[in-house]
């Protein structure tokens, strides 16, 4: 269990500068590594890296469902969390973060442990369900670029204006 931690930062993303975008660092006493088979196994769309030790997952609260989906990223003494637009919001999410890892600790009995490393599918392999328009209706500049974007978890299939609905369930499957 957490019971304690420590919000290092609370500072603009490294790779959006200038943006007024946010992060939230918190250290932790504790080595929470063996949690992440469970949250692997709980989160949908969790992305794991045993050998690092890591995991990524997007975060809709725990308490009550967020309007916004967060970003959390653990490493076994850290998490990391973004994206706020405020340090108010980022605390409170904060708490609902800890909540969340507190009830994954508490509930690993009746969660079953995924242990099966995230590995991404390649952008040629998500480029072929797209229709290869280069419309940008998307807000990307080409199919490619959101097909690069899809396979690193950072925009939804349903973002594409033109996909077929059939293409669309196609990449949900390998996504």
């Amino acid at each position: 269990m957490i019971e304690n931690y420590e919000i290092k930062a609370i500072d603009n993303i490294v790779c959006l500068p200038g943006t007024g975008i946010l992060r939230a660092v918190i250290e932790i006493p504790e080595d929470i590594s063996y949690l992440f088979p469970y949250i692997n196994g709980h989160v949908s769309k969790a992305r794991y890296l045993p050998k690092l030790p890591w995991i990524r997952f997007p975060f809709e609260g725990f308490s009550k469902k967020l309007k916004i989906k967060y970003d959390i990223a653990c490493r076994p003494k850290q998490i990391i969390i973004g994206k706020f637009s405020s340090s108010e919001e980022a605390k409170e999410i904060i708490k609902e973060a800890i909540d969340f890892l507190n009830y994954i600790d508490s509930h690993k009995r009746d969660i079953e442990p995924n242990y099966k490393e995230w590995s991404p599918p390649s952008a040629i392999a998500i480029l072929k369900y797209l229709p290869q328009s280069n419309c940008k209706k998307c807000g990307l500049q080409s199919c490619m670029a959101f097909a690069v974007k899809l396979s690193q978890n950072e925009v939804e299939p349903e973002k594409c204006p033109e996909i077929t609905q059939e293409n669309l369930e196609n990449l949900k499957e390998i996504l």
